[in-house]
């Protein structure tokens, strides 16, 4: 049984983690597996959603592997985790996570790296690592205040406390909330969204997100300009703006 789905439509790539006996966690494989599938998408893939089996989202890091390694074996376990939030935040196309079920630890750090959330009402978030001795490895702490703010991380992280979808939502944590029923026909409304812009703007607007907030106002500014002024040049530019005055959708190639 492969331990990651693939399934490609309509410039869509869904990726679906595939343990549900462990509730979906994170092995070592598993990481460097979805980090390889994010990385390698194609020129044709326009959008990646991450999505576990049915049961939850992901549990976290895999604890039944965690408990035969030694303390090399930890860190570098952890350190799969982390290649594959850097996959997912460097990736030039918009990474979707669809939250159901459980969504903790690693795989909430998982769901965070990721560019838009969305979260089926019976969804619950937070951070056990706490309890077991440890404070969450790949990459929470730097996450959460870049998401929700210093006080969010330190009740999730302090108080260990476990959270709703809907308190998910009230703090950023998460973009949608809705029904379960809902779930299919909201990332189809988005997914839809994203396939139908440029993805050559696309990489650049994420690139530019993802990074201004770090840089000084002025610093910030010419890195944005930076990555603007190419798409002045782009045939998808061209297109768009035919588009405009023929009054009809624009059809992007990536070129």
């Amino acid at each position: 049984m492969s331990i990651l789905l693939t399934e490609s439509r309509d410039a869509v790539l869904t990726l679906t983690l595939n343990r549900p006996e462990f509730r979906n966690a994170l092995s070592a494989e598993l990481a460097r597996t979805l980090a390889s599938a994010v990385t390698n998408a194609g020129h044709e893939v326009r959008c990646v959603v991450v999505r576990g089996a049915p049961g939850a989202f992901c549990a976290g890091m895999d604890l039944k592997e965690r408990r035969t390694l030694d303390a090399d074996g930890k860190w570098e376990q952890a350190q799969s985790l982390r290649d594959l939030t850097a996959a997912i935040m460097a990736s030039p196309k918009p990474v979707i996570a669809a939250i159901s079920g459980w969504c903790l630890g690693g795989g909430f750090e998982l769901a965070l790296s990721c560019d838009l959330r969305v979260a089926t009402a019976d969804a619950a978030f937070g951070f056990p690592e706490m309890t077991l001795g440890a404070y969450p490895g790949g990459g929470g702490a730097v996450l959460v205040p870049r998401v929700a703010g210093i006080a969010a991380a330190k009740r999730l992280m302090f108080a260990t406390d476990r959270i709703d979808a809907a308190e998910a939502l009230r703090l950023g944590l998460v973009d949608w909330c809705v029904p379960a029923a809902e779930l299919e026909a909201t990332l189809q409304t988005i997914e839809g969204a994203i396939a139908r812009r440029s993805p050559l703007a696309l990489a650049a607007l994420k690139r530019v997100l993802d990074r201004v907030n770090d840089l000084p106002y002025l610093d910030a500014v010419a890195f944005d300009a930076a990555a603007r002024r190419p798409l002045e040049g782009t045939a998808d530019y061209q297109e768009g703006i035919a588009a405009f005055f023929e009054r009809r959708p624009a059809v992007f190639t990536g070129t």
